[in-house]
């Protein structure tokens, strides 16, 4: 790669924000958690330009919000935000698969089925290949307004994707996707739609059930509502 070539370095408010984004949707950081500006700049080694920038982008994309007197609490999940995130993906995911399924070769699907047989799996790899197996079907469609609403979704996805993994879950989402792939790739669009529909209605159950089971006595991560 030539000098002209070489990425420019990222500025350090896109680093603060990056670095903060990544704690809080891989949960490192969880819902409910109170912050304040300066373990911010602890925590990120930055001043208080990049954090500060990096709050207020944060707070834009939902992920905290500024509680005055306070400091920064990573938003916490609550059932009316559970309802309507998993009512645009339960409305388009099936759609897409139904629709814009045949524009994935069936050495992709071949290679995620493979995939999803496998036991060696770190619960990282998983999370991965759960990211990849949804982008592929959204990169599919061509279509950049479903594109945009899925990145705009993403983020609460895979956090509460994080969040519901307790138990057995995990493996039970990569038997789903492989039925869904398994589908796909005998070019049975409505069953792959059904299957995808069932696997997105379960994954809405496990986060449900597994916020109020693990907080049950401490309202740290879970709440009815947002508060004002």
């Amino acid at each position: 790669m030539s000098e002209t070539d070489q990425v420019p370095p990222k500025s350090l408010k896109q680093l603060a924000y990056e670095t903060l984004k990544e704690k809080i949707v891989s949960c490192e950081i969880l819902p409910g958690t109170l912050l304040t500006e300066d373990s911010l700049c602890d925590m990120l080694k930055a001043s208080r330009t990049p954090v500060r920038d990096a709050i207020s982008r944060l707070e834009q994309e939902h992920l905290v919000s500024i509680k005055p007197k306070k400091g920064i609490r990573v938003n916490r999940v609550s059932m009316n935000n559970i309802q309507e995130l998993f009512a645009v993906r339960v409305m388009f995911a099936p759609y897409i698969v139904r629709n814009y399924g045949n524009r994935i070769r069936d050495e992709v699907y071949t290679r995620f089925i493979q995939q999803f047989k496998r036991t060696d799996c770190t619960k990282e790899e998983l999370f991965q290949l759960d990211n990849e197996f949804h982008q592929t079907f959204v990169d599919a469609s061509g279509n950049r307004y479903i594109a945009s609403v899925y990145e705009m979704i993403k983020d609460q996805v895979v956090r509460y994707r994080i969040l519901s993994t307790a138990g057995n879950r995990l493996d039970t989402t990569q038997t789903e996707h492989h039925a869904i792939a398994t589908r796909c790739l005998c070019g049975d669009w409505d069953a792959a739609a059904e299957a995808m529909r069932v696997h997105i209605e379960n994954s809405k159950l496990a986060i449900i059930n597994y916020v109020i089971d693990t907080n049950r006595n401490a309202h740290n991560v879970f709440i009815e509502e947002e508060e004002e």
